[in-house]
């Protein structure tokens, strides 16, 4: 999880959310269909917030399946059905989160809300397994209202590290084998890794600070 910056809101949004909302309200259904609120002029602005990640795990979205998902619930909360503020994007195993009767939003890390800074008070990483840093009651929220312990995300981070690994090998054959010190391009190389545009960027911030890489 890292802070998103969200953009102003979708044109669609300014011309539909309250004849949309409305006509949601008055119909008594118990959700609204997503050909509106995953608009893809809106799914497309979340994409961009991102850069097409999963706003709780960072995995990419390009190839799998991607939700927008009602921060607060429609159940919950009918009238917020089209808020913008409302509409984040997730994939399927972060989306199918728990519920906020059992774990609200107000008791877990929000990456529309809370800085990088605060998020990493937080949450940390044992390579590939993310952990409660601290055994922060905030953390260990988080991880199990976005299922972020996932079997699934472990070894998708697995195979991230492993490509890191292969660019870190690669750099120190070649420092011990011309006898110097790591350059600035392969310095760059290995911080491209916590880029806030790349996958599990935050796993990688924890990563490069706890091997004191630099």
């Amino acid at each position: 999880m890292r802070f998103i910056k969200r953009l102003p809101k979708p044109d669609i949004l300014t011309r539909k959310e309250n004849v949309w909302r409305d006509n949601f309200l008055q119909s008594n259904k118990a959700r609204p269909h997503n050909s509106q609120y995953a608009h893809q002029e809106i799914r497309s602005a979340l994409n961009s917030m991102s850069f097409h990640k999963c706003f709780y795990c960072e995995r990419k979205l390009k190839d799998i399946s991607q939700e927008v998902d009602h921060f607060i619930e429609v159940a919950e909360r009918k009238e917020l059905a089209f808020d913008w503020n409302n509409l984040y994007l997730a994939c399927d195993n972060c989306n199918n989160k728990i519920n906020n009767k059992a774990i609200s939003v107000d008791q877990a890390l929000d990456p529309c809300r809370d800085a990088d800074d605060v998020i990493q008070v937080h949450l940390t990483f044992d390579d590939e397994i993310i952990r409660a840093k601290n055994n922060s009651l905030l953390g260990l929220n988080t991880i199990k209202k976005y299922r972020l312990d996932n079997d699934q995300l472990d070894k998708v981070r697995v195979v991230q590290i492993k490509n890191f690994q292969k660019v870190l090998i690669q750099i120190q054959q070649n420092l011990i084998y011309e006898s110097r010190q790591i350059n600035e391009l392969e310095k760059e190389a290995l911080l491209h890794f916590q880029n806030v545009d790349q996958s599990f960027s935050l796993m990688f911030r924890v990563l490069l600070e706890k091997y004191d890489l630099f």
